[in-house]
């Protein structure tokens, strides 16, 4: 009897492990998020002419960077894409995303500065997602 209970014990310990680190390694590998940025009308006026820099930032459940796409002089509405290449801390990566566009003429992200253009998605996305939807609509004053 307790011979079968030992089993039992290590082929659930086997079976947890097995998914819990086949788990972060599928999230990794099927990672792709795609969609467009758009502009809304009222900060159209504040779009930088030449060299714009679109950055679209995947932020995990708790806040974390874990994937950026980035985009030179981009034009709207701008197509992303992000795959297992964009990720920046891949074992961070959760099964919802939270994303977030930000244009700039500095090129550095998470530096805000006046007239830099915001917008986020309201909504999570799932790992595995396509045709979402982010607009610029706030500027940094």
């Amino acid at each position: 009897m307790l011979k079968r209970f030992f089993w039992a014990a290590l082929l659930a310990a086997a079976v947890f492990a097995g998914w819990r680190l086949s788990y972060q390694a599928a999230l990794k590998y099927f990672f792709k998020v795609s969609g467009s940025v758009t502009v809304a009308e009222e900060v159209a006026g504040a779009l930088p002419g030449a060299n714009g820099m679109l950055f679209v930032v995947a932020r995990n459940e708790r806040g974390v960077p874990v994937a950026v796409a980035k985009i030179i002089n981009p034009r709207f509405p701008a197509k992303f894409e992000m795959t297992p290449s964009s990720l920046i801390m891949p074992d961070l990566l959760t099964t919802r995303v939270y994303l977030e566009a930000a244009l700039n003429t500095h090129g550095q992200l998470g530096s805000y500065r006046k007239g830099d253009l915001r917008g986020e998605r309201p909504e999570r996305a799932y790992f595995i997602s396509k045709d979402l939807q982010i607009r610029l609509d706030s500027t940094i004053k």
